[in-house]
């Protein structure tokens, strides 16, 4: 699979599992198992992601990026156990609950974020659409 396509499958897998946390009519699909489903797969995508824009010779920035967002990936997944573990066995008050619920949220949402800028960057420098600093012009 080429780098741009796992870059922008990621970008639309992280959208489908936000929208199916955020509206309720789809709430049955996170209660029956397809959320955390979804999530092995932003995990594996961010991963492969990072690995293929590693292994290339674009800007360092791009290459944080992605290793970023694979970091997040990771954070996520913990997250999601932890809620999981917690609703379901009543370990923790409805403040610890909601407090992981929210960093559960805000942590999908800086994926989906990192995953564009890194989408649209390495798109960019793929195309050859970077132009090279041009020197300020000195007066007569």
């Amino acid at each position: 699979m080429k780098t741009w396509s796992v870059l922008y499958l990621l970008i639309w897998v992280a959208f489908v599992q936000i929208l199916m946390g955020v509206i309720p009519a789809l709430y049955f699909l996170v209660t029956y198992g397809v959320h955390p489903i979804i999530g092995v797969v932003v995990l594996v995508l961010a991963f492969l992601a990072y690995r293929q824009v590693r292994s290339t010779a674009c800007p360092d920035r791009i290459k944080r990026i992605t290793k970023t967002t694979f970091i997040l990936a990771v954070l996520q997944g913990a997250l999601g156990v932890l809620l999981y573990v917690f609703l379901y066995t009543s370990l923790a008050n409805g403040l610890v609950v909601e407090t992981i619920d929210f960093l559960h949220v805000v942590n999908a949402l800086a994926i989906i974020t990192q995953a564009s800028s890194s989408a649209t960057a390495f798109d960019m420098w793929e195309e050859k659409e970077f132009a090279p600093a041009q020197p300020p012009q000195q007066g007569p």
